[in-house]
């Protein structure tokens, strides 16, 4: 049996699926339908949960945005963030921005294949950084190749 890839969801990826953000909504939906379905193991940093309920706020209620959030949290997991890892990711070189730097830094603390994000800048950055379209492609290719016949 294989082990199931480990991604970490970029905030602007979720905010894509909860604020239905075309034309981004349909590569984000599909990672998230993969998260629910346990085709992957999805990961959201903790730091990230205040800033989705800021933005998602903006258009819906109070109670909405509880049930977003908690909605969230039954197809995905939550990285905490210590003290360390903050330390740490200030000690990431490339990153001016301390957000992406602890994103990354989150992405390591579980060992995880990919941050799926759309901030260009993040994936000139890192290998580790893909778009929420080139992730797709890429899960759907590997099913693919799986099930040809050897």
């Amino acid at each position: 049996m294989c082990k199931l890839m480990k991604i970490l969801i970029d905030t602007n990826v979720i905010l894509d699926v909860l604020l239905k953000r075309e034309p981004f909504a349909e590569d984000a939906y599909a990672i998230f339908k993969m998260a629910d379905e346990k085709t992957i193991m999805a990961y959201i940093s903790a730091f990230a949960v205040t800033d989705i309920y800021y933005f998602i706020n903006k258009n819906l209620n109070h109670d909405t945005c509880l049930k977003a959030i908690k909605a969230l949290f039954n197809i995905m997991n939550v990285v905490s963030v210590t003290k360390q890892d903050i330390e740490k990711a200030m000690t990431f070189s490339e990153f001016n921005d301390l957000e992406d730097a602890l994103q990354l830094q989150s992405l390591k603390k579980v060992k995880g294949n990919f941050i799926i994000t759309r901030d260009e800048k993040f994936q000139r950055l890192t290998d580790k950084a893909i778009s929420p379209r080139d992730f797709v492609q890429r899960v759907l290719k590997s099913f693919k190749d799986e099930s040809l016949p050897k």
